[in-house]
């Protein structure tokens, strides 16, 4: 035992030796005082938060810049996502990433005006020559926004390895904040791990509050569990920062058991193609019924998350001798090293050989390590390799729908279940007119019947489409046009004086596909805010003095479209 501590004590010094001790300095990438709304490693729906969130004191146009010296090296605009995007190169080896911006600033600005009308898009993805925009630090680059899926106005800011593209902790390279406050341990979930296997007497999860002050937390009630078998064990937290109500991320959990390591992750560095990992880590029946993330010793067989495990022994499951007393203790810290303990006792007890739960297995089980595939006469479900974390006992029952829905109900195995990798469903109606054959659509069918459109398209008979999660499918038909709405203008107005104008578009099922906006018949540029339905020209060169015709047209998902003409005078 004292060997295998010394090795773990090595091992968590090289691990810290590398992480720590950062001699690259970048600065604060606004003008303004740095506060935070989100933090590096923070728990998000589908994804680990790859940088740090700024607050603008609720409002858009602060100026942005540059942290460093360095070259504007991609340029990514979209509805969705970062929105307007910057990433900037630096001779250190990383890169800088600046998301939701309002716009940019001076060259970058004129450059990528001439870009969007080069590809007359507004979605714009593209990677520049280093010596084509240089920048100092200290230089103004853009304005800060709430552009893309922001959900109000702030900076999201990044670093990451310029070679490898993985993101590292903004707050690691003289980036600080002010903070001394411990972080919050809310909830601790204890969890059988196989049959026979007891935590207080059940043999299903339970969930225990805690009480605490200061640095250390208890369980409320009583302190000390009694295991039969193997569990694992799961804990909710979150830290916070002076002056600020925000729950964020933490930097690292760990476990001991009888003062050994057996559990730890650290939130040091993050890989994009393993973020939507998350639903491993995290207990996901939880963020799907009480929107609450757990993180949990136990790592699933099929998990591929690797980097932020820096022990983890027996895979996260534990065994409880009976008779024994363990003594428990989670350690909880950020990036200042503010430390929470959590101290429990647990007793073995004797296993339970016959089940008390009844457990009838399923005779379809699909795995992560293989292709997973079910079919009836009107339905197919097929998922790839590593769609899986863990074994899943497959359920899937057809109902009768509604006379809305031209095919019957899918109910496809349970929402808690996550899906990692796209999956595919196919679908035969049952009773769809021809007429309607070309404005099909495939629905998840939500609480009250409400559907939310999936892209969607026919395969033979059947129409198909991948999804992401699982849940109660079936068809519809969309025969409406989308929805144009003029907002801040009228048919025939002098706009010389409007520094934008601002065109509400909806679509009440599909969703919209394309736009497209015209002046005088030539293409203009039409920035599209997702999130709010709206889309915005700012006056440009395409204006001619005098009168104009504007004209923009809309098409939704199943190739409905509407038009609208405006004569404008400027």
């Amino acid at each position: 035992m004292k060997h295998a501590q010394f090795i773990i004590f090595i091992i968590n010094l090289a691990y810290i030796l590398g992480a720590s001790g950062q001699e690259i300095q970048f600065g604060n990438p606004l003008t303004i005082p740095l506060r935070l709304s989100g933090t590096f490693g923070e728990l998000r729906s589908d994804h680990f938060h790859t940088g740090i969130d700024i607050k603008t004191n609720q409002q858009e146009g602060y100026p942005v810049i540059a942290t460093e010296d360095g070259y504007v090296a991609r340029i990514a605009v979209s509805p969705y996502g970062y929105g307007k995007a910057l990433y900037i190169n630096h001779p250190s080896g990383y890169t800088s990433v600046y998301g939701h911006l309002q716009r940019m600033n001076g060259t970058i600005a004129t450059y990528l005006h001439r870009k969007h009308y080069e590809m007359q898009k507004f979605q714009l993805d593209f990677s520049l020559q280093p010596y084509e925009i240089k920048v100092r630090k200290g230089d103004t680059i853009a304005w800060s926004g709430n552009s893309g899926s922001s959900g109000g106005p702030h900076l999201h800011f990044e670093l990451r390895e310029t070679s490898s593209q993985a993101a590292v902790n903004p707050l690691q390279f003289g980036i600080n904040v002010k903070d001394w406050i411990r972080p919050t341990i809310t909830l601790l979930k204890v969890y059988p791990d196989d049959f026979g296997s007891l935590v207080n007497g059940s043999p299903h999860p339970i969930k225990l509050n805690l009480t605490g002050w200061g640095p250390y937390y208890r369980l409320r009630n009583k302190d000390t569990l009694f295991i039969a078998g193997n569990a694992w064990f799961g804990i909710k937290t979150h830290d916070l920062l002076n002056d600020e109500p925000n729950h964020n991320g933490v930097k690292s959990v760990e476990l001991f058991i009888d003062s050994i390591p057996v559990f730890a992750i650290e939130f040091n560095r993050l890989y994009f193609d393993k973020g939507r990992y998350i639903n491993a880590l995290c207990d996901y029946s939880e963020i799907v019924l009480n929107k609450q993330w757990i993180i949990q010793t136990r790592k699933a067989p099929y998990s591929r998350l690797q980097n932020i495990y820096r022990i983890l022994l027996n895979n996260g499951s534990y065994a409880f001798l009976p008779d024994n007393i363990y003594h428990l203790k989670y350690v909880v810290s950020d990036h200042y090293g503010n430390e929470s303990i959590l101290r429990f006792v647990v007793k073995g007890i004797p296993k339970v050989y016959a089940p008390i739960r009844p457990f009838v297995p399923s005779h379809i089980q699909f795995s992560g390590d293989r292709e997973a595939s079910y079919d009836t006469v009107d339905f197919c479900f097929w998922a790839p390799i590593g769609a899986f974390y863990d074994t899943v006992n497959f359920s899937y029952k057809r109902i009768t729908s509604g006379s809305a829905f031209f095919s019957d109900f899918h109910r496809i195995h349970t929402p808690t279940t996550p899906i990692h990798s796209s999956a595919k469903i196919s679908i035969r109606p049952n009773r769809l007119p021809s007429r309607l054959h070309h404005k099909a659509i495939i629905v998840k069918v939500n609480q009250g019947n409400k559907p939310s459109a999936m892209i969607s398209k026919w395969e033979g008979s059947s129409l198909k489409a991948s999804i992401r999660s699982f849940g109660t499918y079936a068809v519809l038909a969309d025969t409406l046009p989308p929805v144009i709405k003029n907002l801040n203008f009228k048919n025939g107005q002098n706009i010389k004086n409007l520094p934008r104008l601002n065109v509400r578009i909806s679509d009440d099922l599909s969703g919209i596909d394309s736009y497209i906006g015209s002046i005088n018949g030539e293409w203009i540029l039409l920035e599209y805010d997702a999130k709010n339905n709206l889309l915005t020209y700012f006056p440009d060169e395409m204006l001619s003095t005098g009168e104009n015709l504007l004209h923009i047209r809309v098409t939704d998902n199943v190739g409905n479209f509407s038009e609208a003409t405006y004569n404008l005078v400027y």
